[in-house]
């Protein structure tokens, strides 16, 4: 279902017209944000033809909307890029994703932690929403490319796209998409890669964009409040209590649902006398158990990673070792490793040194010894 932006409201709604897509001309990602818009500028006045395409995700539910909602969900986020757009001078539309994004995102964040794992929705929806459902649109109507707002940079090398850090690390998203393939990868223009956030702002004044001061939106857009409630009107069964043991097997305490606790956590955890915090080490939904232990005890030294995304396949060629560092957590520190593809379903990855790293579920990016360009990707499993 597609709607004009014109009316933002449920109901009958009519098609794009396909002349707005015709062969060459690209797909502006219009969120509402000044991130997004600014890109969008950018790329018109260095001579792009656009059209500016906002992805209607979720519709807040009843009462009163959030800030949150407000940002990136709700009728003013479809009126700031209605008027961005307009600023900017290009054709704008609304598109109904609702239904694609409840089941692909929805559904694996609230299973994810229904089965003990911690999953990461941004970059699910980077791969399977932004750059997925949006990008086959685009692609369906004549359109080539995907302009976003998204501090990263992609080079098009000719052995294939390379991924890169943003000029500003304190926005860095190239661990958000980090899970892109080569051909999503080609299909990015991220003009905001070699800006700094505060040039961005300024840019936004200077093109008279009137969200110059926007704030930021933030993670989880569909969770208004505790994500734990959010789960538990979806799945009841998500609050089963159970024992919180030891990895020794001792029962120190009851747990009120699995979906509170997740890997490295010690927000919630029983203490255990005077020998110092215990954190989860780790759940079991066999026996719908929280294991905790000590700090120590979440070190690892070899991880296994499924799903492996080679960003740069030349790379690990032969079952090459390579070495770099392993991003385990968006904006968390680089740990010096080395890894290998060890067969079409995984990514091995060995720590220089025995380090807390983040749960089942998560994301793994790893980028090259000098921390600037990510040359795969793989799902936490082990």
């Amino acid at each position: 279902m597609i709607m004009t932006s014109a009316a933002p409201s449920p109901g009958v709604m009519p098609s794009v017209d396909e002349r707005a897509l015709v062969a060459g001309r690209e797909v502006a990602a219009l969120s509402g944000g000044v991130d997004s818009a600014v890109a969008a500028a950018l790329a018109v006045r260095g001579g792009r033809d656009a059209v500016g395409i906002t992805m209607r995700l979720w519709t807040p539910g009843d009462g009163a909307a959030s800030d949150k909602a407000r940002l990136c969900c709700g009728l003013e986020a479809y009126e700031d890029a209605r008027r961005a757009a307009g600023v900017i001078g290009i054709p704008h539309y609304i598109i109904n994703f609702e239904a694609a994004f409840e089941q692909a995102i929805v559904r694996y964040f609230c299973t994810e932690y229904l089965a003990g794992r911690t999953p990461n929705p941004c970059v699910a929806c980077n791969n399977l929403m932004k750059f997925g459902a949006l990008l086959d649109f685009a692609r369906a109507l004549g359109a080539a490319r995907i302009i976003t707002g998204h501090y990263a940079r992609v080079l098009q090398a000719p052995d294939g796209p390379r991924l890169l850090r943003a000029v500003d690390r304190a926005k860095d998203q190239s661990y958000m998409l980090a899970g892109l393939r080569a051909d999503q990868l080609a299909s990015m223009v991220l003009p905001l890669g070699y800006w700094p956030k505060e040039r961005t702002r300024q840019l936004a004044r200077d093109f008279g964009l009137d969200i110059a001061e926007k704030r930021d939106s933030m993670d989880l857009c569909f969770v208004d409040g505790d994500y734990r409630g959010f789960i538990a009107r979806r799945f009841p069964e998500s609050q089963a209590p159970g024992p919180v043991m030891t990895t020794d097997g001792r029962i120190i305490g009851r747990h009120d649902g699995l979906v509170g606790f997740t890997v490295g956590q010690r927000k919630g955890v029983p203490g255990d006398g005077d020998n110092g915090p215990l954190y989860v080490v780790r759940t079991e939904r066999s026996t719908n158990s929280v294991i905790v232990g000590r700090r120590e005890e979440l070190a690892r030294e070899s991880l296994l990673c499924s799903s492996p995304n080679l960003v740069r396949p030349q790379s690990f060629a032969d079952g090459r070792r390579v070495s770099g560092l392993a991003v385990c957590r968006y904006r968390s520190k680089g740990v010096p490793a080395t890894a290998h593809l060890q067969d079409s379903d995984s990514l091995a990855v060995r720590l220089e040194v025995p380090t807390p790293v983040a749960p089942p579920g998560q994301l793994l990016a790893f980028y090259d010894e000098k921390d600037e360009e990510v040359l795969a990707s793989g799902i936490i499993e082990q």
